[in-house]
């Protein structure tokens, strides 16, 4: 059998790293700790990742490739059916306990980037992300942008508060009740906005 690269093996290594940390913080996280409980050396990880600061860097990443399918979607070419299915989807996700953990540490990575002296910025990258697909989605609806925009911001909020309630509470059926219960507040939105012209009232 032929040797693993070094990318696929930093994958299997990574793969691993997320499984140790479904009980641990990123703020606890060392080369030592990770290595002793993964039983094996150090400069195992050192040679792979480089520095802690990458080390965390490549975690996050590897945790918020599951949005890679949200960003290669051209939302605006989908009709309301579809989209409500993609929102559902990326919901689901979130609902495994596994991914309870790794959105845990998402949100984590979110808190100490913001007081970062050296920020990563892909939080709010993904939070712009969801907010304008969003946006670009409902103004293909007939929505005007100004609404669109204020209508959208208040989704995505509502989508990452929603997460976090799983994150705190693990009751996966009463957020995802009210998960689908903003869903219908979403389109019935949308209806009534239409009906007045785009803007609502």
């Amino acid at each position: 059998m032929a040797r693993p690269t070094r990318d696929e093996r930093k994958a299997e290594l990574l793969a691993a790293i997320l499984d140790y940390l479904m009980d641990k913080t990123l703020a606890e996280l060392t080369f030592r700790s990770l290595a002793d409980g993964l039983g094996m050396s150090a400069y195992v990880l050192v040679y792979h990742f480089g520095s802690r600061d990458q080390l965390i860097n490549d975690i996050v990443v590897s945790i918020e490739s599951r949005l890679d399918r949200m960003r290669n979607t051209d939302v605006r070419d989908i009709d309301r059916a579809a989209w409500r299915d993609f929102l559902l989807d990326s919901w689901q996700w979130t609902m495994a306990q596994r991914n309870r953990h790794l959105t845990r540490l998402e949100f984590e990575a979110t808190a100490q980037d913001i007081v970062a002296a050296e920020p990563r910025g892909t939080s709010q990258e993904h939070f712009r992300m969801l907010h304008h697909k969003t946006r670009d989605w409902l103004m293909v609806q007939g929505i005007p942008e100004e609404f669109a925009d204020t209508d959208a911001r208040l989704f995505t909020s509502t989508f990452y508060g929603l997460q976090f309630d799983f994150v705190v509470m693990n009751e996966p059926e009463a957020a995802t009740k009210a998960f689908e219960l903003m869903l219908t507040v979403f389109f019935n939105n949308l209806e009534t906005r239409l009906a007045a012209g785009g803007q609502g009232g």
